[in-house]
């Protein structure tokens, strides 16, 4: 397995706070002032107040008098959603007044590219969950198009994270690993957000990646 194959692909982050007032005119200012330099072209309203500004490939920002929430597909790896998330949210909370939250979730979701036809099954099964032929019969026939996956749960600083590791239907050759963190009776400031982010990052990075390796057989 070649460690630079491992391409996060996704990333998001979900923030509750106490209630603000969000007035229409206010948010599409804001619209006004970030859809070009994130790329977010569209701005819908919320009945509830706030609204949600996206683009055509599923990125958006989720703004609503309780809950922020930023996310999309990232092309370039972590490192560009993060800068995303640091200046649209960073904006939004700027601007609106809002702090301290408390951190629902971050989402952090990978691929491992195996390049072997067929391999991210074989891993999980054969390495990883060690389900012999017997085992794996008892849940279906080989023409049934069966896989399986893996889940893990550890704390994480002040809070706990969900691991998923499971094969790519869509591409049989890879792999996704899915981080999710959640933290939900902490206050914190959204540098302290940035900083768990990265956190998580490195989770994924270190201990996860190095779990992977340590029982793929070579």
């Amino acid at each position: 397995m070649n460690p630079d194959l491992l391409r996060s692909e996704f990333l998001g982050v979900t923030l509750r706070f106490d209630a603000v007032d969000l007035p229409r005119d206010e948010v599409a200012s804001f619209f006004a002032d970030v859809s070009g330099a994130y790329d977010l072209p569209r701005l819908e309203f919320a009945e509830e107040g706030g609204a949600t500004l996206s683009d055509p490939d599923g990125a958006e920002l989720v703004l609503r008098p309780t809950q922020i929430a930023c996310g999309g597909v990232v092309r370039l790896g972590y490192q560009e959603g993060r800068e995303r998330i640091d200046g649209l949210v960073g904006d939004a909370v700027t601007r609106f007044g809002i702090e301290p939250f408390w951190l629902e979730d971050i989402t952090l979701v990978a691929t491992w590219d195996l390049e072997d036809e067929g391999a991210g099954r074989a891993l999980i099964i054969d390495d990883i969950v060690r389900f012999d032929a017997d085992r794996v019969a008892m849940l279906g026939e080989p023409d049934d198009d069966l896989s399986l996956g893996l889940r893990i749960w550890r704390s994480l600083g002040e809070g706990s994270i969900d691991c998923s590791i499971e094969p790519m239907h869509a591409d049989p050759s890879r792999i996704y690993l899915r981080v999710v963190y959640s933290q939900r009776e902490i206050d914190m400031d959204f540098a302290g957000v940035l900083a768990t982010m990265d956190e998580v990052n490195a989770c994924l990075r270190g201990p996860l990646r190095t779990f992977v390796m340590a029982v793929a057989r070579h």
